[in-house]
């Protein structure tokens, strides 16, 4: 009798994306964007991906988003052309932050995010992430003031900026920013009107990533109008020689080959397949009662285990473990195939036929490879990461400081957490 209940997996995440022709991935579920007959205020889903076929912003036309709970950056998909010659903005107003972003921090307290501004420091927000803006961060916060002034009457303290929001435009053909503006200011810090005045510090700019087989930037064809687009990292992603850029206004983009890598990727997983060539059944799990796979006792050693990984990196190492079988051994091998999808064999042996034996996969991964530019600092800095996942159950994280304490999940960085497709 081999009983298999709980699978537990632990395993390498990360790895590059390989150069692919690009589409954007729009299912086009949202239809055409079209600002012709006024301004637009998008609600941001939970996921925030927006799923189009064109987008239209002409002159004097402006689109806003409603932030979802989660705060998400925005994340646009074209199936056809892009066209802005109105503007998208996603700055922040106040305290508040664009989507994406982050909130200032309260009177005396520190702002959010990973460059937040520090009390006695640097106060004003900083935006820290990586220069691929994968994963796609917005602007940290500023610091509250932490001095209380006032003109002998009244006295006072302020809260800090919030951060720029933070947006990907993707399109399956072309994006044309012509006279137009992309808008992912940090605010101004919040002031109290006395004398001496006393202010909050200022949130920093956001992101903004733009991903095309083609793009153009530009002036109107009359001259009358420049482009615009404010963040503190802009990044432009076409096929080599496919981007017009007029070097006049806004931030000066990075210019780059695609990285086909747009909205987020779902966590990764992994699931046992196959033991000894049966098929592991769609319920198992469900019951500790009731055995999942029963092998034949006679079936020769070693006994084959198919592995399957999604959105893990190719090469990501797989063991298996046991309880219940001390004398079980097993091979060790890496996933092959696709990081969204791989798999692997590994052959187990020795395991106890005649009493219930629990199965384990395993591995452990560095978050350097996830990431490579992903912020590590502080005290909740994550050196391990662990993955584990019991059959029938939902996906467990549990990551690691140095000292191998455990960081609170909501205390790993949020950089890292985007990373992960969370």
């Amino acid at each position: 009798m081999l009983y298999l209940r709980y699978l537990t997996v632990i395993l390498a995440l990360g790895g590059a994306v390989g150069a692919q022709t690009f589409s954007s991935g729009s299912t086009g579920a949202d239809g055409a964007l079209d600002l012709t007959s006024g301004d637009k205020v998008a609600q941001l889903p939970a996921s925030g991906i927006l799923n189009y076929t064109t987008i239209n912003i002409p002159t004097g036309r402006t689109l806003t988003f409603q932030r979802n709970l989660g705060n998400t950056a925005v994340i646009m998909l074209a199936q056809g052309t892009v066209n802005i010659a109105g503007t998208i903005n996603i700055s922040a107003g106040g305290n508040v932050p664009g989507p994406g972003g982050f909130y200032g921090g309260d009177v005396g307290l520190p702002g959010l995010g990973p460059g937040g501004g520090q009390i006695g420091g640097t106060v004003n927000g900083q935006w820290v992430g990586a220069l691929s803006l994968v994963p796609l961060i917005g602007g940290s916060g500023g610091a509250g003031s932490d001095l209380l002034c006032g003109n002998g009457y009244s006295y006072g303290l302020a809260q800090g900026g919030g951060g720029g929001g933070a947006i990907a435009i993707a399109s399956s053909t072309s994006i044309s920013v012509i006279g137009g503006a992309i808008l992912a200011n940090g605010d101004a810090a919040a002031r109290v009107n006395l004398q001496p005045p006393c202010s909050g510090s200022s949130g920093s700019g956001g992101a903004v990533r733009l991903v095309a087989n083609s793009i153009t930037v530009g002036y109107t064809s009359d001259g009358e109008y420049s482009p615009n687009i404010a963040a503190a990292v802009v990044r432009f992603e076409a096929p080599l020689g496919q981007v017009n850029y007029a070097n006049c206004c806004g931030t000066a983009p990075v210019i780059s080959t695609i990285n086909p890598e747009i909205a987020p990727t779902k966590p990764p997983s992994l699931t046992i397949l196959s033991i000894g060539g049966y098929p592991v059944p769609s319920y198992s799990g469900s019951s500790f009662s009731s055995i999942d796979l029963l092998l034949p006792a006679q079936w020769a050693d070693p006994i084959p285990v198919v592995v399957q990984g999604n959105n893990v990196p190719v090469g990501s190492p797989v063991t298996v473990n046991f309880s219940g079988s001390p004398s079980a051994t097993s091979t060790t091998a890496n996933l092959t195939g696709t990081s969204a999808t791989s798999t692997v064999t590994v052959y187990i042996s020795n395991v106890n036929r005649g009493a219930v034996t629990y199965l384990f996969v395993s591995a452990t991964f560095d978050p350097t490879l996830i990431a490579q530019s992903v912020p590590q600092k502080g005290p909740n800095a994550v050196s391990k990461i662990e993955l584990a996942a019991a059959i029938g159950a939902k996906t467990q994280y549990r990551f690691f400081r140095p000292d191998g304490s455990q960081v609170p999940f909501d205390r790993v960085p949020s950089a890292l957490r985007q990373a992960l497709g969370f």
